[in-house]
């Protein structure tokens, strides 16, 4: 073999070997356990993606837990098996080291581009019981996914680590509708703002209306400030005639004595006329 030869195979090998340092379906291939979870790899063509890349964690599901992920359909499939996906290298001496931490993982699907909100990205959390979580960083999602424990790892390029179940960001199913801010509230009246006096349309109304609006005791108040009611009230009896004689009917009184007396001088002219008779 020439120099040249050898030189020209060496280089292929060796840019093979850099741009794929690892095959993820050959490296599940010995794991039946997950052949259901490597087959959905090979159907959504991600196992390309993953064997692109130079470091890699997959979150993988035994066929027992992949359940939920085989009945949806195949792009929905690519989009959840994408967030179990994490762009770098984390095996579980390297995710102990996070304790005490909130780690932010990125995945597969955030790097796609169609990620709304906080879909693409992983949240790891340590129990008190020292048991490892993921969920999604979406606001409201779960934290319960358990890790399992490892399936297979090459330093520092790809780990493989088994989980409990499959990881669901909240909307990635399409469903996903953001939160629109709500509408600025109109401003309340004042309770205590006092209503524009109404105008009167003309004078006649004006006039029409000033009686009604005298609600004081206007009737009342004139006996009060006349001196005729007042004087009797608060003179002596023998100063003057009381309040009760100058109320008695006097101009009847005057007429009865003047018909008594009128009767009185009949009888006295009746009488003389008989005595010149006889």
């Amino acid at each position: 073999m020439s120099p040249s030869t050898f030189l020209a195979i060496s280089a292929v090998l060796l840019l093979s070997t850099a741009t794929s340092a690892f095959n993820v379906t050959r490296i599940l291939d010995q794991y039946p356990d997950f052949s259901d979870f490597n087959g959905l790899l090979t159907k959504t063509g991600l196992f390309a993606d993953i064997n692109s890349r130079a470091a890699i964690t997959v979150l993988a599901l035994t066929n027992d837990h992949i359940a939920e992920l085989a009945g949806k359909p195949e792009d929905v499939q690519k989009r959840l098996l994408s967030t179990h996906i994490v762009l770098d290298y984390y095996d579980i001496l390297k995710l102990n080291k996070l304790r005490d931490t909130k780690t932010i993982l990125t995945t597969l699907y955030q790097s796609t581009g169609v990620a709304d909100d906080m879909q693409g990205f992983l949240d790891v959390i340590h129990k008190a019981d020292g048991s490892i979580v993921f969920g999604s960083a979406m606001k409201g999602a779960p934290h319960d996914i358990k890790v399992l424990g490892s399936v297979a790892s090459q330093p520092y390029n790809i780990s493989i680590l088994s989980i409990s179940k499959p990881i669901f960001a909240p909307g990635i199913d399409g469903s996903y509708k953001p939160v629109s801010a709500p509408p600025p509230k109109a401003a309340a009246a004042p309770a205590n703002k006092v209503p524009p006096p109404a105008v009167a349309e003309s004078p006649e109304e004006e006039v029409a209306d000033a009686p009604a609006e005298a609600d004081g005791p206007v009737a009342s108040d004139a006996p009060a400030n006349a001196p005729a009611a007042d004087a009797p009230a608060d003179a002596p009896v023998a100063d003057g005639p009381s309040a009760d004689a100058n109320d008695q009917p006097k101009p009847k009184s005057a007429a009865v004595k003047h018909v008594i007396s009128g009767m009185s001088l009949g009888f006295v002219v009746a009488l003389a006329s008989l005595l010149v008779i006889h």
